[in-house]
Order: C-alpha cells, then sequence, then structure tokens
C-alpha cells in the first residue's frame, strides 16, 4: 500500500472531497486493469518496444526537452494535471502500481529492473467535482541523473550547488538502501530535491507551486 494510504493527511484531504458521495470511485486499475505490486512485471521482456523502454534505459538519443526538469510543471513530457493516462501511453504499463482513495502511484524502473533509475507518477482525482473521471498526474519522482533542471541540477548533484539555485526548507525524509534520505523543498518554485547522508542529490521531484500536501507526500 502507498504509505498508509498515501498519509493522514492526504486522506483527509480525498474525504473532505468525496463529501457524501456513496458511489466507488473508479481507479486508474479498476478501468485500465492494471494490477497492484507488480514490481518487475516487464522484467527480461525483449519485445517491450515502448517509449518507456528507450527513455528510462538511458540508451535513447532524445531531444534535451526529454530530459528537462520544470519546476512546478513537469519532467521532460510528463506535465503535471495532465492525464495520467497519457503518461501510459508514453511510457507503458507501469512496472509496480498502486491505488487507494482515488488516488494512484504508479513506479517505471529503467530496464523494467527494480535495482535501476525509477520515475514514479503519482495521480489524484478530484472527487465530487466535473472532472472526477480524470486522474490527473500531482507529482512526479525521478532517480535518473540525466534528467536536469535549467541550471544542471539533477540526480548526483551536490546540495551546495542545488542551494545556490534554490531555497530549500528540510519537509521530509525517509531510510532508503543507503541510509537516511532528507527532502528538500523550493515550495515557491514547485521542486523537491532528496539528499543522502553525503550531500547528493538522489532524486527530484516536481509538483505544484506552493502545493503543500503534494510536497510531503512520500513517494516511497
Amino acid at each position: 500500500m502507498i504509505k498508509k494510504c498515501l498519509g493522514i493527511a492526504w486522506i483527509a484531504i480525498c474525504l473532505m472531497a468525496c463529501g457524501n458521495n456513496d458511489k466507488k470511485p473508479a481507479t486508474i486499475a479498476d478501468t485500465n486493469k492494471i494490477p497492484k505490486d507488480t514490481t518487475g512485471l516487464h522484467l527480461d521482456d525483449k519485445k517491450d518496444t515502448t517509449v518507456h523502454h528507450t527513455l528510462a534505459s538511458d540508451t535513447g538519443d532524445n531531444s534535451q526537452a526529454d530530459w528537462l526538469i520544470t519546476p512546478g510543471k513537469g519532467i521532460g513530457h510528463i506535465v503535471l494535471d495532465d492525464d495520467v493516462q497519457n503518461v501510459i501511453k508514453q511510457l507503458g504499463k507501469p512496472d509496480s502500481a498502486d491505488s487507494a482513495m482515488g488516488s494512484s502511484l504508479m513506479v517505471w524502473f529503467a530496464g523494467h529492473h527494480p535495482k535501476g533509475n525509477r520515475t514514479a507518477v503519482f495521480a489524484h482525482r478530484n472527487m465530487g467535482g466535473k472532472d472526477e473521471s480524470v486522474n490527473r498526474v500531482r507529482k512526479v519522482l525521478v532517480t535518473s541523473p540525466r534528467f536536469k533542471t535549467a541550471e544542471g541540477m539533477g540526480a548526483g548533484s551536490a546540495k551546495a550547488d542545488i542551494d545556490k539555485n534554490y531555497t530549500l526548507k528540510a519537509i521530509n525524509s525517509y531510510t532508503g538502501k543507503g541510509g537516511k534520505v532528507q527532502v528538500y523543498t523550493d515550495l515557491a518554485k514547485g521542486i523537491s530535491f532528496e539528499i543522502d547522508n553525503g550531500g547528493k542529490c538522489v532524486g527530484v521531484v516536481v509538483h505544484k507551486v506552493d502545493d503543500t500536501a503534494a510536497a510531503y507526500l512520500n513517494m516511497h
């Protein structure tokens, strides 16, 4: 499950949005038959020719736009507020997918291997709203060092260099394979950087400007 159903704070937001709607919300897993917890779904799939097979493997001949991190807007061709269906069309079926309370977290691994770089997308439905049928992208995480901001910041960058371009505040942390990872966020720009114990960035997250709920959401 997604970190106790995406965290108590996010569940509270979802419940307020649902109001008195007794109808069970459709999820990405329901409408597209994407199985939950499908880590390794595409492992060693030689016939996989989706765009993601090229992009996530870091072997494609792609334009700079494919690898640009744009704070508050998106990463590469994954755009915030876009229908997550468009992401699936670009990247193919996720290697791991989970859903709860009208929200979904999908993960793609480089080479479809859990040890590869990851691209994670969190999407959420506006329950009770006119567009509740659309599962919109709210947050994007990448760990591949090929993705860079216009200033050249990304995974592999030193926090000291990131500090020169962004006003960061420590808001969250998680324990990775190498130990504690601290998440620093520039809410005014809509970007977060995950920094390991050695002061190096291991992941970049883009969310909307001043979107506190999304910024605090743990995607690990």
